[in-house]
């Protein structure tokens, strides 16, 4: 595809909207058969979101190839809610460029602690979020899915 030295991570601006809800619901498609309904992310509308200014976007030009969203918990902490990467980028470590940036920012915001979930069938952040620190905390059922909760001291 390209050098991912090309690959730049920047704020979403409005005019993303249309191309990150279709990123969103394209990543997440494979996993909707296995839940019963689409995954949380897949439901969210995007535009509100970004006019928070905690959506990122990972760019090769004008091609949007992930994106994360991030906002601030009541206790100082940050959630990790939305990660979501193109099929046709997965596997050159965007996932891991927008999460550790999402880190660095929260840090110099003053969290201590960055939280994330996911789907108890996603298996791919199973395996990410622990090799990157991550420590599970607890399962349970939320919002009618069934997560797996982390969190890493920041």
């Amino acid at each position: 595809m390209t050098e991912d030295v090309d690959i730049l991570l920047r704020r979403a601006e409005g005019q993303d909207a249309a191309a990150i809800t279709d990123l969103v619901a394209a990543a997440f498609a494979s996993y909707t058969p296995l839940i019963g309904k689409p995954p949380a992310p897949a439901l969210y509308d995007y535009a509100p979101l970004i006019e928070t200014g905690r959506v990122r976007v990972a760019v090769f030009g004008a091609q949007i190839l992930g994106v994360i969203y991030t906002y601030a918990e009541d206790d100082g902490g940050v959630m990790l809610d939305v990660l979501a990467v193109s099929e046709a980028a997965r596997g050159r470590g965007i996932a891991m460029r927008l999460i550790l940036e999402a880190e660095a920012r929260a840090r110099r915001d003053g969290a201590a602690v960055m939280r994330v979930y996911t789907n108890a069938v996603m298996s791919g952040p199973q395996r990410l979020y622990p090799k990157l620190g991550y420590t599970e905390t607890h399962r349970g059922k939320s919002d009618g899915y069934d997560r797996i909760h982390y969190e890493k001291r920041l």
